[in-house]
């Protein structure tokens, strides 16, 4: 939700902000057939407990590089067993009610880093791709062989990144 809170900041407060990243994010309104992929989840999550969700919906989040997914499996699923199903359902409630976001990108006017992993399924390069058409002064930054989560599975990466544009801030 990280993207969507900044883009909802820059929404209410648009001159209070001098520089956005959008790291991993979509735009896009609720697809179809996601109310039932999230609604399987949730039953997942109240239904075999926080690790069997873990275990089903973080995989797919990651890039293709088994052995740092394998490395970084312990840590995520600790993170999520951290949370309860009513937590996680809060977090699917906010996904599906999500504001729409497409009007706001034209009238961002600081500059803006759009970062997605060449492997992420979910935020996918070509949807940044629209996203930097359509915001006047992105830059867009892919993380080779990092999925939804490159800060985690690339932090050197994603931190060059970050110091490369902050620097043009």
């Amino acid at each position: 939700m990280g993207g969507r809170v900044a883009l909802e900041i820059v929404r209410a407060a648009p001159r209070r902000i001098i520089g956005l990243a959008l790291l991993n994010t979509g735009v896009h309104a609720v697809r179809d057939g996601e109310p039932q992929s999230r609604s399987h989840l949730l039953r997942v999550a109240y239904e075999r407990g926080m690790s069997a969700l873990a275990a089903e919906w973080l995989p797919p989040m990651l890039g293709g590089d088994a052995a740092r997914a394998a490395e970084l499996m312990p840590r995520l699923r600790a993170m999520i067993e951290r949370f309860t199903a009513d937590a996680y359902a809060g977090q699917v409630n906010a996904m599906l009610n999500r504001p729409e976001v497409l009007t706001i990108l034209p009238t961002i006017a600081v500059p803006t880093l759009l970062l997605s992993g060449s492997d992420d399924i979910w935020s996918p390069v070509s949807q940044q791709q629209s996203i930097r058409r359509r915001i006047p002064h992105a830059t867009l930054f892919e993380i080779h062989g990092a999925g939804h989560m490159a800060p985690l599975e690339r932090p050197d990466s994603v931190a060059i990144a970050l110091r490369e544009w902050l620097l043009k801030v």
